[in-house]
């Protein structure tokens, strides 16, 4: 019984010369189901995406929680109601964007799509598999009913956008066989932002 209790607390034990560095960045990235992106996944392992493909002229949405105060980052928790365990997914996101422009290229369709998006959020820990975190690839993410909020007071009076899913797995990842390949993967996505 001894040997069993220490493997399994080393297998949730911290690593002290590589510990878990928690939040997020602040940046993302929100791309449409309505543009058909395709994901590779990872055949051993589909909870990792290993690439996101978007049609040439198409754009995504960037993100930019950084300052944003509060900002709830992602929120995940298991809810065993429909007989077999699944993750309620939360996402706060916030539309560095203002004027007439953003409100019908980005802040309507979010609230008015019913394909709905996927969205990769950049962490702080920079290690490899666990640095950006993917939302939406196995069921849409949506904006929440009242998900949508301005106020001039908070936030550099930015749109502030709750959204949210239920997936089958906990965490999907977005790498692809390094840290510094997958941030070159993430950056190349953030450049055909608007």
């Amino acid at each position: 019984m001894g040997t069993r209790l220490n493997n399994i607390a080393k297998n949730i034990g911290m690593d002290c010369d590589a510990p878990i560095v928690s939040g997020s960045t602040g940046r993302g990235v929100l791309i449409p189901l309505s543009i058909n992106p395709t994901l590779t996944k990872n055949a051993e392992n589909p909870r990792i995406i290993e690439g996101v493909t978007i049609p040439e002229q198409a754009k995504v949405c960037a993100i930019d929680n950084e300052g944003t105060s509060p900002f709830e980052g992602t929120a995940v928790a298991s809810n065993g109601d429909s007989g077999f365990v699944q993750y309620q997914k939360t996402v706060s996101l916030r539309i560095p964007m203002r004027g007439a422009g953003n409100s019908k290229d980005i802040v309507e369709p979010i609230t008015k799509s019913g394909q709905g998006f996927i969205v990769i959020l950049e962490r702080r820990d920079k290690v490899g598999d666990g640095s950006f975190l993917v939302v939406g690839a196995l069921q849409p993410l949506r904006a929440n009913v009242d998900g949508i909020t301005q106020s001039e007071t908070e936030n550099g009076g930015a749109v502030m956008a709750t959204m949210s899913c239920v997936e089958q797995w906990f965490e999907c990842t977005f790498f692809n066989k390094d840290y510094e390949t997958t941030k070159t993967d993430f950056e190349a996505l953030l450049a055909k932002a608007f």
